[in-house]
């Protein structure tokens, strides 16, 4: 087969920017990344916010990883954030790997707390294209907890790496997992976006998307600076 050839190399499956991992899929032991993400309205900024998170993620066994982060609104810590990824496993060719996602996250200003389990499948078709979705449900638990207490998260994002160095995704979000806002609508996110690495250590992401929401879309610029030791 074509794709044989991949089979070693299968787990460098690219990371979403917007709803990203807590490392690939198939970390090894000792792995250990520091990044910071940052949305920019670019669009109705008088009634939107900068959301910025700084994370590290640690592998601390072979396909088990870890992730604090803190989600940030402007200059107001909003949240406390923490999560659990387990890498199951690639298929026989390579071109197949899986691994499920567990978050929790406790909103600072009221009594809720957020919890979100993922499954994450991911598929290379080629040494250029490559899927990786994840899958699941929210639960938002506490006295202060809205009406709709469960919502659907589907993400999917698909790649074609151009370069060594450069990558191109275009990723869809069903809804935006750093939003405390009360009157919370489901939204739509397309993100297109490139992927720099520079060095072993150091790379990029950046791109300019849509949010669709019922009665609006807003445009918002984002960034990712990472960190890999």
């Amino acid at each position: 087969m074509a794709q044989d050839h991949l089979s070693e190399d299968i787990n460098d499956i690219p990371e979403p920017m917007i709803f990203d991992l807590v490392r690939e899929l198939g970390a090894r032991k000792g792995e250990l990344e520091i990044n910071v993400l940052a949305e920019f309205p670019l669009n109705n900024a008088s009634s939107r916010h900068i959301e910025w998170a700084p994370e590290i993620e640690y592998a601390i066994w072979d396909n088990f990883a870890v992730e604090f982060e803190l989600p940030i609104e402007d200059d107001t810590l909003e949240a406390l954030k923490a999560a659990l990824q387990y890498t199951f496993g690639k298929s026989k060719s390579g071109n197949f790997i899986h691994g499920v996602q567990f978050m929790v996250e406790k909103i600072r200003s009221t009594d809720k707390w957020d919890l979100s389990l993922l499954y994450i499948p991911a598929y290379r078709f080629n040494a250029t294209w490559s899927i990786l979705a994840m899958l699941g449900l929210r639960q938002q638990l506490g006295s202060d907890s809205q009406n709709k207490t469960t919502t659907l998260l589907l993400n999917a994002t698909i790649f074609a790496e151009i370069s060594k160095r450069v990558t191109l995704g275009l990723e869809f979000n069903n809804s935006d997992p750093g939003n405390f806002d009360e009157e919370e609508e489901l939204e739509l996110l397309a993100m297109p976006q490139v992927h720099l690495e520079f060095s072993e250590h150091w790379s990029l992401q950046t791109g300019i998307g849509c949010e669709f929401g019922a009665s609006k879309v807003n445009v918002t610029g984002a960034i990712r600076m990472i960190a890999e030791f």
